[in-house]
């Protein structure tokens, strides 16, 4: 497959991992019950977000990212692929693990909430669910695609030149001396052509 080729499937794999890092964290990723003699047990759980916030604001970086690709000029695609790189490499570390310090003590936080919360003994044993490694995964993935865009950004295909702002136009006229050379429009004179009708970018 030619690098032409993988414009868009990494673009929209891009956008599609930092999507699902997104999603992950805000799961449920710990719950225990809570529980205390005399009192209505109650259930607690903590989403990735709870415990580290950092996971879901990396994770629009990458979605951001997929997104600033498509408006970017060669260079500043393979910035994009090397800042995508890094915030992946951030994301997957900083994702709290099953069992871990952090996601133990926004649970404990959580609880501290609850009427039935007596203390750290009203709090059973803790379930871990599978969000963590999912989170991990895309964040790995996303720093695949980062790698990618370093490589093969630069020769990808970029926005026309129609879409540039009128001051970075050129006519296809010649100036008024006849020397066939190209003159750059005004930004007066580009939006009176376009006025009577005419495409100054033709």
């Amino acid at each position: 497959m030619t690098p032409r080729r993988l414009y868009a499937p990494v673009v929209l794999a891009t956008l599609a991992a930092g999507g699902l890092a997104f999603v992950a964290a805000g799961r449920t990723w710990a719950e225990s019950e809570v529980s205390s003699e005399g009192l209505a047990p109650a259930t607690v759980s903590v989403s990735g977000s709870d415990a580290q916030p950092l996971v879901t604001a990396l994770a629009l970086v990458v979605v951001t990212a997929a997104l600033a690709i498509l408006a970017a000029g060669p260079r500043m695609r393979r910035v994009i692929g090397v800042l995508t790189v890094l915030v992946a490499i951030g994301g997957a570390v900083a994702v709290p693990r099953s069992g871990s310090g952090r996601l133990v003590d926004a649970l404990g936080s959580a609880a501290e909430e609850s009427p039935a919360y007596t203390g750290p003994s009203s709090l059973s044993d803790i379930s871990y669910t599978p969000w963590d490694l999912v989170t991990i995964a895309a964040f790995v993935l996303a720093l695949v695609l980062g790698v990618v865009t370093v490589r093969l950004g630069p020769r990808w295909p970029t926005m026309s030149s129609r879409y540039d702002a009128p001051t970075a136009r050129r006519s296809a006229g010649t100036d008024p001396s006849g020397t066939g050379a190209t003159t750059e429009l005004s930004d007066t004179d580009l939006w009176k052509a376009m006025d009577d009708g005419h495409d100054p970018t033709a």
